[in-house]
């Protein structure tokens, strides 16, 4: 069967489950961002440290645990480490649904992001799948975890009017719970014995690979960002613009909507030219430049939400962009180990971003945007250095 000849039955199925299962534990990491701050100042003990602590400390226990897990899945099986991941969520999530202090969330937080089973995840899929194949049925579940970040911003304010933050951690559990169930109902691991997705030998052969840590680097920045901009966002919202954090949907639904309109063709143009390196660095730059204005205009709701799509448009390009440039430069043989660092990378960056927001913002808001600005450009001129050698 030729490459051209698209996804077999089991692959469609394959990839429909995986991505379910993992789309779902990413709307419910993602659903508490776009309220979370403005709900953590009114919790005994909180300091604006804390407060960063909390929302990105499942980077943290996800990039110690990502390569870990992914090895044992190798070893006892990749449906029983799934298993394990999924019920350490769910009990993360019940620890924060029942927390009233902003130490609780922190413990239930981490808790949550011990569940590492993104490595785990996508070893299934290269099990079940053909290598030519492989990188559609990476992209599926790429873009299943940008529909679950979009919609988690659409719909994390929504529900946080309804149901308050306990209850926004509840139906993570919940999601989590059916995540759990349709693995054990649709997802068929292979009978046959698996040979290991990468060895230490291969995983530091990636280490060496200087357009490997360039995305590396990238994709820490990118996540970086994202934590930090969430940390202090909410906040200027609420407290400089009187704008309600139960009515953020409002901005978040139009500004999504009208990113899609231009990181789409973005993602199609850049395939069909094949400049992969350059529209990663033009994305970097014009990601650099929305920061810049969030921090110089962040007293106007217009020019917020305008910074905003140009945010999302080059935030959702990248995060389509990059895997599949990871996968195309490691090459069969060290796809596995490549991922297993680029996992890591992505998540620590979650943690480090939404903690230096916690440390920056004591001195104003504002200070954080420009700081995420210059993470921005050192790796953009990481990938540009590297493309020139």
């Amino acid at each position: 069967m030729s490459a051209n000849s698209g996804l077999n039955l089991t692959e469609k199925k394959a990839a429909a489950s995986i991505a379910l299962l993992i789309a779902l534990r990413m709307y419910g990491l993602f659903l508490i961002m776009p309220v979370f701050s403005v709900y953590a100042k009114t919790l005994p003990h909180s300091t604006p440290l804390l407060i960063g602590l909390a929302l990105g400390i499942y980077g943290l226990t996800q990039a110690l645990l990502q390569i870990p897990l992914g090895l044992a899945s190798d070893f006892f099986g990749r449906k029983k480490i799934l298993t394990i991941g999924l019920l350490t969520f769910i009990t993360g999530s019940v620890i924060a649904a029942l927390s009233t202090t902003i130490y609780g969330i922190v413990l239930g937080r981490a808790i949550q992001g011990m569940g590492a089973i993104a490595s785990t995840g996508m070893a299934l899929v290269a099990d079940v799948s053909r290598p030519e194949q492989r990188t559609k049925m990476m992209a599926t579940i790429g873009m299943s975890i940008g529909m679950a970040f979009m919609l988690a911003f659409i719909s994390g304010p929504i529900l946080f009017g309804w149901f308050g933050m306990s209850g926004l951690f509840w139906i993570t559990a919940g999601l989590a719970t059916l995540a759990l169930m349709q693995l054990h109902i649709f997802v068929e691991e292979p009978k046959k014995h698996i040979k290991k997705g990468f060895s230490f030998k291969e995983l530091f052969h990636t280490l060496k690979d200087m357009q490997l840590i360039s995305l590396n680097l990238s994709v820490f920045v990118l996540h970086a960002v994202m934590t930090a901009v969430f940390v202090v966002l909410p906040l200027i919202l609420v407290e400089q613009l009187d704008f309600a954090a139960k009515q953020h949907w409002k901005m978040y639904l139009p500004v999504l909507l009208i990113s899609m309109v231009f990181f789409i063709p973005m993602i199609i143009i850049h395939e069909k030219r094949k400049k992969y390196f350059q529209f990663v660095t033009f994305a970097l730059v014009g990601l650099a430049l929305s920061q810049v204005m969030m921090g110089l205009f962040n007293s106007s709701l217009l020019v917020i939400s305008a910074m905003l799509v140009i945010y999302f448009a080059f935030f959702n390009f990248l995060e389509a962009a990059m895997p599949a440039m990871l996968s195309r430069i490691a090459g069969e043989k060290y796809r596995g180990a490549a991922m297993g660092g680029y996992s890591t990378s992505q998540f620590l960056g979650a943690f480090v971003g939404s903690s230096l927001a916690g440390v920056m913002m004591k001195t104003g808001y504002t200070q954080v945007f420009y700081g995420t600005a210059v993470l921005v450009i050192l790796a953009a001129l990481a990938i540009f250095l590297v493309r020139q050698k």
